[in-house]
């Protein structure tokens, strides 16, 4: 009788260690699952609508109208180099002139600079621009521009390669969907590392 007893307490005592390990690991899950939901509802990084600077400094009128004469100079490094001026003092005319330079440049190095330049402030204005590069009729200027928004890594970035995915040229087409998916890995990651702090993170707090 006594080792009766004893065996049905090891086997109540089995049972009840297998029934706190499932409610453990079904609580770890749910806990899972909610961070889960949390991190799929966290907004999107959202672009600044132009560079965001703490502090530009400002020119004189004149200054600044010879700096966008110099756009149209004959020497090309000339030309860049004021386009770049204009575009770190945020120039309010900065935006049109460099479009117009997209549009008539002859030379695929300034044009590839002035995509370099752009990329590097990541914004809506930017994208915008890089966009009007899609159009040019020489191929490397398209692929460059295509390279460039493909590092935005924001979903933002994706409805401005439409135009490069129906581009008649094949390898253009191709560009554009290594950048849509770069684009689509690097916002995963983001999840991913938001997924992560928040599993440092307690799901409930009590005050």
């Amino acid at each position: 009788m006594k080792w009766f007893l004893m065996l049905l307490i090891f086997i109540a005592g089995v049972y009840y260690l297998v029934n706190q390990s499932k409610e453990e690991a079904r609580k770890k899950e749910m806990v899972q699952l909610a961070k889960k939901d949390q991190a799929a509802v966290l907004p999107e990084p959202a672009l600044p609508v132009k560079p965001e600077k703490t502090y530009v400094i400002k020119f004189s009128m004149a200054t600044l109208k010879t700096l966008r004469s110099l756009t149209e100079d004959a020497n090309d490094k000339v030309r860049f180099a004021s386009a770049e001026l204009l575009w770190q003092l945020q120039d309010e005319s900065a935006p049109g002139v460099i479009k117009n330079m997209l549009e008539n440049e002859t030379e695929l190095t300034v044009k590839k600079q002035l995509i370099d330049m752009l990329a590097k402030d990541k914004s809506k204005l930017s994208l915008a621009l890089l966009t009007e590069a899609l159009k040019d009729y020489d191929k490397e200027t398209r692929l460059h521009a295509v390279t460039a928004i493909g590092r935005f890594s924001n979903k933002e970035a994706i409805p401005a390669l439409s135009r490069a995915l129906q581009d008649y040229d094949e390898e253009v087409r191709l560009k554009a969907l290594e950048a849509v998916n770069s684009i689509r890995k690097d916002i995963e990651a983001h999840k991913e590392q938001q997924l992560r702090e928040l599993e440092t993170k307690p799901l409930f707090r009590i005050e």
